[in-house]
């Protein structure tokens, strides 16, 4: 098993598997990694089969591969024996820096810290959808009966989110906002973006960025402020997106989050919780 760096002969037969399989999802594209960090490489095994694209940057002058910015986990593309994926893992963990996240098939059962994420299943009427809604979410709907739900642009999200949650919130820096809004253009383009914000008279009460890819609707980021938690307006503004797309996709991945109070919120829709595998090399970085 070895590491290769891209070249044009590899990122094809990345796209290729990608392209054919449909449990490879709007992160595993290529073009998206690509928009959320610059550089990849590959890990081939004895056969020369592909089986994981891997961002690679340098720190200290050597490679470490840290999980990018915005993508939760990276997808195995290669076997689903588990005897070649215990291998794959023991060859990430002899890496020096490393710390990946790593969507695992279900029923996998290797010894690795995992993440969460929850996940709606759709493929309802949006009348029995909410059924399913906890008593406190439906609520807030009946709270929400006079706002308004439009388009907006990742400018005017962007400035609202910012202005709520401050410039800097963990991770998210200039640099991270600039990755951010080149793959907003870049899938807006391809009509795999949308930006959405909920109205109370003139007033901006909530934002919701989202991308959708084939029938898989994913919310990225969401705030409001004083006067929306007071009126549910991030209730309202995520009923609506489901309720406009209930009928072209069949689940809605809230791509987080392992903070359990924003997990909490998510679960009240219906979501389950679904979860990754984390893998640290020797030296992980973080």
């Amino acid at each position: 098993m070895r590491i290769q760096a891209e070249h044009p002969d590899l990122r094809r037969q990345y796209e290729q598997i990608v392209a054919s399989d449909a449990r490879f999802g709007f992160f595993a594209q290529v073009w998206v990694q690509d928009s959320l960090h610059p550089q990849w490489q590959y890990i081939l095994n004895a056969d020369e089969q592909l089986l994981l694209r891997i961002p690679v940057v340098k720190k200290f002058g050597l490679s470490a591969h840290l999980q990018p910015l915005f993508i939760r986990a990276l997808d195995i593309t290669g076997s689903n024996h588990k005897e070649d994926l215990a291998a794959l893992l023991v060859f990430l963990k002899k890496r020096n820096f490393l710390h990946l996240n790593i969507s695992l098939p279900q029923g996998s059962q290797f010894p690795l810290a995992t993440g969460k994420f929850q996940e709606l299943q759709l493929g309802k009427p949006i009348d029995e959808l909410r059924q399913g809604y906890s008593e406190n979410v439906k609520r807030s709907l009946k709270k929400a009966k006079n706002l308004t739900l439009f388009t907006i642009s990742f400018t005017e999200f962007h400035s609202f989110f910012t202005e709520q949650k401050g410039e800097n919130l963990g991770n998210l820096n200039a640099a991270a906002w600039l990755r951010l809004r080149t793959l907003f253009a870049n899938a807006h383009e391809k009509e795999q973006a949308f930006c959405v914000g909920v109205l109370s008279n003139t007033e901006l009460l909530a934002v919701g960025l989202f991308f959708k890819f084939q029938q898989e609707l994913y919310f990225m980021k969401g705030t409001l402020n004083a006067q929306g938690k007071e009126k549910g307006a991030l209730v309202f503004l995520i009923d609506g997106v489901i309720e406009k797309h209930i009928d072209e996709c069949t689940s809605l991945d809230f791509i987080g989050s392992n903070q359990e109070s924003i997990a909490a919120f998510y679960r009240k829709f219906g979501a389950k919780d679904q979860t990754y595998g984390i893998i640290k090399g020797r030296i992980p970085l973080v």
